[in-house]
């Protein structure tokens, strides 16, 4: 409940945003805020819901994969948004275990992006300085392991539509 009234103060331009959020840390919580609290009302509102934060997921991860590569991102700023990824993922599979079995999300998926939160994890240890520096196999690992949750989602929203 604060972060939502921090993020809303923030897109209103009250507040500037907090420091130890970036800008893609605060896009993907201005999305969630956005896209609201998961429907009951049916269980194709929640799989469109589930879909959307998924999506939203893979833009953080994506952007977090870029500063990691970048070796000029602030390592405080990416050790926060890793935790918000994982945190995130946690909760997205917490809300998928409570459906029926035939509503659930595809396994693979949920594995991979778990695979993607402990390289994250990883990448957030690899500070030199203030900023993180990834060495170039971890790098590899990381764009890899991007690309399979980027085309495990493609293929839910194939299924899906």
């Amino acid at each position: 409940m604060r972060i939502t009234v921090l993020v809303l103060l923030c897109m209103a331009g009250v507040l500037m945003p907090p420091p130890v959020i970036s800008a893609h840390g605060l896009a993907y919580v201005a999305a969630e805020v956005q896209s609201g609290p998961a429907s009951s009302s049916s269980s194709k509102d929640f799989t469109d819901d589930t879909v959307k934060r998924l999506e939203n997921l893979n833009l953080l991860s994506e952007a977090l994969v870029a500063r990691a590569g970048s070796g000029s991102s602030p390592a405080h700023e990416f050790r926060v948004e890793a935790r918000m990824y994982r945190e995130l993922l946690r909760q997205a599979m917490l809300g998928n275990r409570a459906q029926p079995a035939s509503e659930q999300l595809p396994q693979p998926l949920l594995l991979d992006m778990v695979r993607m939160s402990a390289l994250l994890h990883s990448a957030a240890d690899c500070k030199t300085g203030f900023v993180i520096t990834c060495p170039a196999d971890l790098m590899l690992q990381l764009k890899s392991q991007q690309s399979r949750v980027t085309q495990g989602l493609k293929m839910l929203q194939m299924m899906h539509r």
